[in-house]
């Protein structure tokens, strides 16, 4: 199953506002049914982010104008969390079950925008779509 630890990596629990916490274990209970369904494991590549963190990764990317940077990102709030998927085989799973998606409640960015990743949140995204365009 996927830790705390493995959403947090270097983050403790009790420094993260309670809303944040409460978020983070509602992320972790339901992305674990599907990674007990699933039955295979996960590397969970990036969960919470500090908005420092936010900031560095888009700059990683060449993204230095920061009024580009998505700063209402879930993994801001500890609602998102990305798997390694780089054979797209999770990504064929959600598709085959996207049923039981909707009633453990996730919602994915489109798989055409994560190729090697499966991205995974806990609030619909304002389109209200289960696969949606970051």
């Amino acid at each position: 199953m996927i830790s705390m630890n493995e959403i947090l990596k270097k983050v403790k629990l009790e420094d993260l506002p309670e809303d944040h916490q409460k978020n983070l274990a509602i992320l972790l209970e339901r992305v674990n049914l599907i990674r007990g369904e699933w039955g295979k494991p996960m590397t969970v590549t990036s969960g919470y982010r500090s908005k420092a963190d936010q900031i560095r990764i888009y700059k990683e990317k060449g993204v230095t104008d920061e009024s580009k940077i998505p700063m209402k990102s879930r993994h801001l709030s500890a609602e998102a969390v990305d798997i390694y998927d780089p054979d797209r085989v999770l990504q064929e799973w959600i598709l085959m079950h996207e049923k039981r998606l909707e009633e453990i409640g996730l919602w994915c960015e489109d798989f055409s925008a994560t190729p090697n990743w499966v991205h995974m949140q806990i609030q619909a995204p304002k389109s209200g779509k289960r696969f949606f365009m970051p």
